[in-house]
């Protein structure tokens, strides 16, 4: 090598190595940076209705994954240069809510047999998936799967049963009486929503309140912007009234050929026409959820009774429609006795939390739990509230 190539090659070497660093630097920097004002945004969201800004409820789905990002980012920058580690700490301050809503970091115990308190409610919110169950559905499944929902709810003996999409031949001879085999159980105390009706089948779906004791002042109330509804009764307990709320958000309806469609695409072309289902049918998922829990939210507000609402909302907390419903006094159950994330979808995603149970101020949180079972795509929660005196 010549005195001229060694000199250039002594000069270029660290200039090209100072170079790499400045671009990796600004990499890491700049990813920093975006991973921060996307999670920002996602926060966002309990303020931004997604009857007008459904682009953001996209962003809500993803909020516990964009925090670990973060975290991530803070573990490398305290190895490299700590000082950038302010990014992600102040949005994750700033997040600090909406993180609040994600995990449980209780002990959840639960006691199964409960001492008879005065002014004490048990309820047990479910979404059954019309009794089928995710394995197979032939006849003897299925009776199967009936058979072990109802040895669950007797098992945990709830004062008052929630059950979403739950459906009713009107004839028993032509399935399932579940009317009749709920109040053998001890449930001859209902309101049911009705909300969708096979005139073929003869059989009715949509949500049901169920309890022990007898139900007065029920009403329902259909959503402007699908055929489901909320469905509120009132019971005595002890020397007070209670209400008593369910409802069923609007759902993705997702089908199996969706999905199929997504895996068999060959090309981006391809995709692109798989996915836009998909993604016209998310769009309306998340505007009809902000216009639902703008239905719901005045009910809550305008009651005068210690309340309790139970349900599948749909959407993942942090959510426009979490927050909506939740409002800002009332109790997450899951949050006060829970532990964990407390998963209770079992499809798409392993951090999907789309049933609660919220309480007036007027309660106390006694216990709670979420119920591994696969007798359902979702988890039953059941809860011991008891009223404050």
């Amino acid at each position: 090598m010549s005195a001229s190539a060694g000199i250039c090659a002594y000069f270029h070497t660290p200039v090209m190595a100072f170079s790499f660093r400045k671009l990796s630097k600004r990499f890491f920097v700049s990813s920093n940076v975006l991973a921060a004002l996307v999670f920002l945004l996602a926060c966002l969201q309990p303020w931004l209705n997604p009857e007008t800004f459904w682009l953001i409820s996209f962003f809500s789905l993803l909020l516990p994954y964009l925090a670990i990002v973060l975290l991530l980012f803070m573990v490398f920058w305290l190895m490299a240069k700590w000082r950038y580690m302010a990014i992600s700490a102040v949005a994750l301050l700033l997040g600090s809510r909406q993180l609040s809503t994600l995990v449980a970091l209780r002990e959840e115990k639960f006691e199964l047999r409960k001492a008879a308190v005065p002014g004490s409610l048990r309820l047990l919110t479910w979404n059954v998936r019309a009794m089928k169950g995710l394995g197979s559905q032939d006849k003897a499944s299925l009776r199967k799967n009936v058979d072990g929902i109802y040895q669950l709810i007797d098992r945990f003996q709830p004062d008052v049963l929630c059950l979403q999409e739950f459906g009713q031949f009107d004839k028993p001879d032509e399935g399932f009486d579940h009317l009749a085999r709920l109040a053998d159980l001890g449930y001859r105390h209902y309101v049911f929503s009705k909300d969708y009706s096979r005139v073929a089948w003869r059989y009715s779906s949509g949500v049901a309140i169920f309890s022990r004791w007898p139900l007065f002042h029920k009403q329902r109330v259909q959503f402007t912007s699908s055929p489901e509804s909320i469905l509120l009764a009132d019971l005595q307990l002890g020397a007070d009234t209670v209400r008593i709320f369910t409802s069923h958000l609007q759902s993705f309806k997702f089908s199996n050929d969706e999905f199929a469609g997504l895996e068999a695409a060959n090309n981006s072309e391809e995709l692109a026409k798989a996915s836009s289902g998909i993604f016209g049918k998310m769009k309306r998922a998340f505007r009809n959820r902000g216009a639902q829990s703008n239905q719901i939210a005045p009910l809550l507000d305008s009651c005068g009774h210690p309340f309790v609402i139970a349900g599948d909302l749909n959407d993942v907390p942090g959510s426009y429609a979490y927050w909506k419903v939740r409002g800002a006094d009332r109790q997450d159950v899951f949050l006060k006795t829970g532990s964990g994330i407390g998963r209770t979808f079992m499809s798409l995603a392993p951090t999907l939390r789309i049933d609660y149970v919220f309480a007036s101020s007027q309660w106390q949180v006694l216990q709670s739990r979420t119920i591994s079972t696969r007798l359902s795509d979702h988890l039953p929660v059941v809860t011991d509230l008891q009223l404050k005196p």
